[in-house]
């Protein structure tokens, strides 16, 4: 690939500027403030368009360091380039308004499609990073970054595992752990919304549990009164029997036994037994009371026969009237008193007869009570046994939340995403050290070239540490001069370009020789002069340009702008 002109628009301090490139090694020389940066800029801008930044950083980023002076809101230019033998023509607006890219191949007029990826394509894949780790060397920049060391890597992956470079391993790397980012997201949220349900859940658990605690009190405590109240009837019932067992006793009924008289419900006939007697008894006293007075009085008026008033027969009634007064006196006072006993007796069996119906409530509401708290225990149970079903199916669908399905699944996905970069980064590291070998190889080459041989080989790591050899010993890049250190860089530059890109770039050197002896920056003019690349060179001195005119060998093709 060769430029073959750059016409700045409106870039920078250039405005309406042309500026003709030849093939070979060209020179572009000026003082301080000439623009060599800015012209060093366009052309990265041209390849790979310029993005303006955001936040603090839009104020030292390139477009605004190279935002042109006058009537910033046109911010254009133009490039004119070779690639694979065929001539094209690239314009870019950079400003945000009327920001395009346009590419038309001049031999046909052909207009490819720059959004498309058709200029990635005739440059061959180069990323803006590689272009700054390889050919394009800034002021006091010649180290490569470690940009150029994740280059390596990954192009040693794309080699050694697909013959070439049509797949990027690095960027499958990249999408890898984007996807891995956006499973972790989801894995996240997916865990997030179960272990809410497992909290809810859990505390409904807490909540039934304390709900069956309180249930088993309330049944303890239910039970304990249904004991009390079938206690108390039972009690009552007791009473009850000892009391009409009494009663029995004193109406007559002896080892359960009747007396005669009795019938056999036992009330009626102890109510006969009761009043007979006291007739018996009562009737003949009342009889004998009046035959014995009426025998006193008679025998006041009863004369003895021829005996007159003295006679015996009216003592003898006397005495018999008066023992039949006895007589009555007696029965009639044995009927009062068994009449008595009888009153008492039925005195007696009305106050038993009142207690009873006074217990007789007192039972009833002792059953109600007992049966009440029975239907109590019974609901208990009931809702305590379903309740312990209730969290006995809580329980399991606890469990079943610990990892749902889909969790299962994002878990998977994850374990498989993390195997796969695993396995690219493993590849990646083994044939990394086969490239780094063919890097040092080739930059060692190149050094011991530059320096005439006084150095045989550079060993640099895949983080790109370095040392040389000098045929003798092993010594590390800080102990080395920074001249010597700049040809180390510039070797490991040019070797990775011829490594990396498969469409020759232009080398763009931007005072890259300020560290360089005369000595040293001949060998390396004499190398450049070698190559098949094009080479552009920015500078403020003139040497570089006085030596190419020297060697009238490399006159042709050369052309000195000053």
């Amino acid at each position: 690939m060769r430029i073959r002109e750059l016409y700045l628009k409106n870039f920078g301090k250039f405005s309406e500027q042309h500026f003709y490139i030849q093939n070979g090694i060209q020179v572009i020389y000026g003082e301080n403030e000439f623009g060599k940066s800015t012209l060093h800029a366009f052309i990265r801008a041209m390849f790979f368009g310029m993005e303006r930044g955001r936040g603090r950083a839009a104020g030292k980023d390139a477009f605004s360091r190279f935002e042109p002076w006058e009537n910033p809101n046109y911010y254009a230019g133009v490039m004119r380039f070779e690639c694979g033998g065929r001539n094209f023509r690239l314009e870019r607006s950079f400003d945000r308004i009327s920001k395009h890219a346009s590419l038309i191949c001049e031999d046909d007029g052909e207009e490819l499609s720059v959004e498309d990826g058709d200029l990635d394509m005739l440059l061959g894949g180069i990323t803006p990073s590689e272009f700054d780790s390889t050919v394009s060397v800034g002021q006091l920049m010649a180290r490569p970054g470690q940009e150029l060391s994740e280059t390596l890597k990954n192009y040693a992956a794309n080699y050694y595992e697909t013959g070439g470079g049509e797949i990027d391993l690095n960027g499958a790397l990249s999408d890898l752990k984007e996807r891995r980012r956006e499973v972790e997201r989801d894995l996240k949220a997916e865990q997030q919304k179960q272990e809410e349900k497992r909290r809810s859940l859990a505390q409904e658990c807490i909540y039934l549990e304390r709900d069956m605690e309180k249930l088993k009190s309330e049944f303890e405590e239910k039970r304990s009164a249904a004991e009390k109240a079938e206690k108390r009837e039972a009690a009552e019932q007791d009473e009850e029997r000892r009391i009409a067992e009494q009663a029995r006793r004193k109406n007559g009924y002896v080892s359960g036994r009747n007396v005669p008289g009795r019938n056999a419900s036992g009330r009626n006939a102890g109510k006969q037994a009761g009043d007979i007697p006291s007739r018996k008894n009562f009737l003949p006293g009342v009889i004998c009371l009046l035959i014995g007075i009426l025998g006193l009085l008679g025998a006041q008026f009863v004369p003895g026969p021829g005996l007159g008033s003295g006679s015996v027969v009216p003592l003898v009634v006397r005495i018999l009237s008066v023992l039949v007064l006895l007589a009555g006196a007696v029965l009639l006072t044995a009927g009062l008193r068994r009449k008595s006993g009888n009153a008492a007796g039925a005195e007696e069996r009305v106050s038993d007869t009142g207690e009873a119906e006074e217990r007789e409530p007192r039972l009833e509401m002792y059953r109600k009570q007992r049966e009440q708290l029975r239907w109590e225990l019974t609901r208990i149970r009931a809702e305590w046994k379903e309740k312990k079903i209730r969290l006995e199916n809580l329980r399991e669908e606890e469990e079943e939340f610990l990892q749902s399905d889909r969790e299962k699944s994002l878990l998977r996905r994850r374990a498989a995403i993390l195997l796969a970069e695993e396995k690219i980064r493993s590849a990646a590291g083994k044939l990394g050290q086969q490239t780094s070998n063919f890097l040092n190889r080739r930059a060692s080459e190149i050094f011991a070239e530059l320096t005439e041989g006084k150095y045989r080989g550079i060993e640099a790591d895949e983080r790109l540490e370095i040392a040389v050899w000098d045929g003798e010993r092993r010594v590390r890049a800080e102990q080395l001069s920074r001249g010597t250190l700049e040809q180390i860089y510039f070797s490991i530059r040019m070797a990775a370009a011829e490594l990396l890109q498969e469409e020759p770039m232009p080398v763009i050197l931007d005072d890259t020789f300020v560290f360089y002896d005369d000595k040293r920056l001949e060998s390396a003019l004499k190398w450049l002069r070698r190559q098949e690349r094009q080479v552009i060179i920015f500078t403020c001195q003139r040497r570089e340009g006085e030596m190419l005119h020297e060697d009238r060998t490399a006159k042709e093709g050369i052309d000195d702008h000053q």
